[in-house]
């Protein structure tokens, strides 16, 4: 079996090392002697078939709204329709913060500039300015994905966040998690992220993955189309994660 990673972006989406996540998940993916490869996607590769046949999970971070507008005419014109196909026929996919946020109808930045987004997602952002502080700090929530892999994992996921964004859920969106510390999608509902078929979208930074390593893994099973997935010895990192758990916000 053999996972491959396309990873979008990285020179300019990878805020708070959201690239982490990537190395993280080869390296767990190479721990228990899986075939691994990484496919870079950056402004000047255009998608042809041949790219993308073999990628069975796609990752883009996230970045201020300076590299949001550097990426968004070529998201648009050249990635948008694999996006589309990939995540409505059910690819697995992590999207951190600024991808969440274009990955949904719109995105309306602090100086009334409006993004309009590739509407996969049923939902949309607006950024308020100074009417509304940042939405920062550690954060606290219990995941809303209901799968057998996760039923002997920890229920939360813990992470930090730093978004001016609010995001609202449609009616076609479900959160993937529910906030219990922190401020997640909006500050009001107490929703964090959106969990479509397959993919993810979320404001934890971090890397999310470092502190989660059950969601990792769930990703990594998920792509490979696996019911169950060796455990690795991840005692460093649970401790972190409970550590986690009593952080003040």
């Amino acid at each position: 079996m053999k996972l491959t990673i396309g990873y979008f972006y990285k020179d300019l989406l990878n805020l708070y090392g959201d690239n982490g996540n990537v190395e993280i998940l080869l390296y767990r993916a190479k721990k228990r002697g899986f075939d691994t490869e990484l496919v870079n996607i950056s402004i000047d590769t255009k998608i042809t078939t041949e790219l993308v046949k073999n990628i069975n999970m796609v990752f883009m971070g996230g970045g201020p709204d300076s590299s949001q507008k550097a990426i968004y005419q070529d998201l648009l014109d050249d990635k948008k329709d694999f996006l589309k196909g990939y995540i409505d026929k059910g690819g697995v996919g992590l999207y951190v913060c600024g991808s969440y946020q274009l990955l949904g109808k719109y995105y309306k930045a602090a100086d009334g500039s409006y993004l309009k987004g590739l509407s996969i997602f049923d939902l949309y952002t607006q950024h308020f300015g100074n009417q509304k502080k940042r939405c920062i700090g550690n954060t606290v929530a219990k995941l809303l994905i209901n799968d057998s892999l996760l039923e002997r994992t920890p229920s939360t996921i813990v992470g930090f966040e730093n978004h001016g964004g609010r995001t609202f859920l449609g009616k076609e969106a479900n959160p993937f998690a529910k906030i219990i510390k922190g401020h997640g999608n909006n500050s009001q509902d107490g929703t964090e992220g959106v969990y479509y078929k397959n993919s993810i979208g979320t404001y934890f930074h971090g890397p999310v993955l470092a502190r989660n390593p059950h969601l990792a893994d769930y990703l990594i099973a998920k792509s490979l189309k696996l019911d169950t997935i060796k455990p690795l010895d991840d005692s460093l990192a649970y401790s972190a994660h409970t550590a986690s758990l009593k952080l003040k916000r």
